[in-house]
């Protein structure tokens, strides 16, 4: 199985943005109506509760990725697994472990790219998947770095703050757990003075955010650790605590979820969203291995442009395989983007006489964080293979062994519907016909020898003729 997503233009040029950024970091405004089940969990919190107690709870989260009306400027698959990798580390603590449910959703449309509340909030209403958690992302999600929506129960993400480092999807999923802002009611101005949390903690859970162990905030902006000194009612000075997640702080600064917010958001999990428990859980699997390219060679020149075939070997444990093709070393600009179960794929869409850039992840369930390959490169060249394209003329078609030896066989194995004359051709990847032999397909299953002469080592074609159909293979052979 193969989900394939071709680029033709820079899929984000925002490797090197931060948050920061942007025009606001979360542009989450939660109303007490909003907090009605967290206010009622609080009013009669027990301590330990809702501890993990050493388990572990997987939340189906269903991507969406929204491009431009022309299918371009999508969110990077690399980002997009790093990102899962990180949520998960950050929420390691809660028990929470995110995976990416059934396949990606991808969207094409320039309102939803860019778009304003009202236009998100159509978006989500068209797209939601019911029972899980949905994340979309997006070019510009209102303004914002992100923002999760009470009212139609999705988190939309900007590209640029979904970047390794970053803590803007950490900080949206809080509040999809039911968590407010540590600054909870500045967002709308300076409180009255008995609703600003003091700093004694005599109304630790009746102001703000209600959690005891989430120290007074008054800064409902971005701010650097260690942020400016505040001043409670009483005049008592304090700082912000800036490592957690649900304050402003920067993404470097953030690092943890309080212990009564995690209990909070396994109480949140196991009752109003205990619909996420009953799907079937993931069984996560650590690979072990790291793919190695094969082939081309790197620093490859290939001799067509609508013809490579790029080949890697197997990880033990891997499910699948997410490979990219870059024109740049950086893997900035993607050229595709491919999630496949083989070991092999085969590109027609690349341009000629230009140079990219490939590298493979192994991917597992509930695991994305495995290493990529090193990356290797080939140049494609002028020609155009004109019979690359797979017919009807065999059902199934294998080559064994592959890699093979010069002067020894080969055999070829096939499924065909109904017998006809063919034959057979060895190109060399100059376009010179190195062998040939003449047979005749037969219907149903069949194996045919064919003998591979004394040729130099590297790759060739074995091509398949019968009147206008043509299937090719691609070869190694070796001396």
């Amino acid at each position: 199985m193969r989900k394939i997503l071709f680029l033709s233009l820079i899929a984000l040029g925002v490797s090197n943005l931060k948050a920061q950024s942007t025009d606001g970091f979360c542009g989450t405004l939660q109303t007490e109506e909003d907090l009605a089940w967290l206010r009622a969990y609080q009013a009669s919190y027990v301590p330990g509760e809702f501890s993990r107690g050493g388990s572990t709870y997987y939340i189906p989260t269903k991507v969406h990725i929204v491009g431009t009306d022309d299918g371009t400027g999508y969110y990077n698959l690399s980002y997009l697994f790093q990102a899962f990798c990180e949520l998960n580390e950050k929420f390691a603590e809660t028990g929470f472990i995110f995976y990416i449910y059934e396949d990606i959703n991808y969207i094409d449309n320039s309102d939803y790219y860019e778009h304003n509340f009202l236009d998100g909030g159509e978006m989500m209403e068209d797209y939601n998947v019911n029972d899980v958690a949905n994340i979309y992302f997006v070019a510009d999600p209102a303004g914002n770095c992100g923002y999760f929506s009470p009212s139609e129960d999705a988190v939309a993400i900007r590209n640029s703050c979904g970047l390794p480092g970053n803590t803007t999807i950490a900080h949206e999923f809080g509040h999809f757990f039911s968590l407010p802002h540590t600054f909870y009611g500045w967002e709308w101005g300076t409180p009255d003075d008995e609703d600003q949390e003091w700093v004694n903690g005599d109304n630790c859970n009746s102001s703000a955010d209600g959690f005891c162990d989430t120290p007074p905030d008054y800064l409902p902006y971005r701010w650097f650790c260690p942020g400016p000194e505040q001043t409670d009612p009483f005049g008592e000075t304090f700082f912000s605590d800036g490592s957690l997640y649900m304050s402003y702080a920067n993404d470097e600064c953030a690092t943890r979820f309080s212990e009564e917010q995690m209990e909070a958001m396994r109480a949140n999990l196991l009752g109003p969203r205990n619909d996420f428990l009953d799907f079937p859980e993931p069984v996560y699997v650590d690979v072990t291995e790291t793919p190695v390219p094969l082939s081309p060679p790197n620093l490859a020149l290939e001799n067509y442009y609508n013809y490579v075939e790029l080949q890697w070997t197997s990880a033990a444990g891997a499910a699948e395989y997410h490979l990219q093709i870059s024109f740049s070393p950086s893997f900035s600009a993607i050229a595709a983007d491919v999630i496949t179960s083989d070991t092999s794929y085969i590109i027609t869409e690349l341009a000629e006489d230009k140079t990219y850039y490939w590298r493979i992840r192994p991917l597992a369930p509930a695991n994305t964080c495995e290493a990529t390959s090193l990356a290797w490169s080939f140049n494609t060249g002028t020609l155009t293979m004109t019979d690359v394209a797979t017919t009807d003329l065999f059902e199934s078609l294998t080559v064994y062994p592959n890699p093979a030896v010069a002067g020894q066989a080969i055999q070829i194995g096939y499924s065909a519907a109904v017998s006809e004359d063919a034959v057979i051709e060895l190109v060399d990847y100059t376009g010179r016909l190195v062998a040939t032999d003449g047979f005749t397909i037969l219907s149903g299953n069949q194996t045919y020898t064919f003998e591979i002469p004394a040729v130099s080592e590297g790759f060739y074609m074995v091509r398949i003729r019968s009147g206008n159909q043509t299937e090719n293979i691609r070869l190694f052979i070796a001396e």
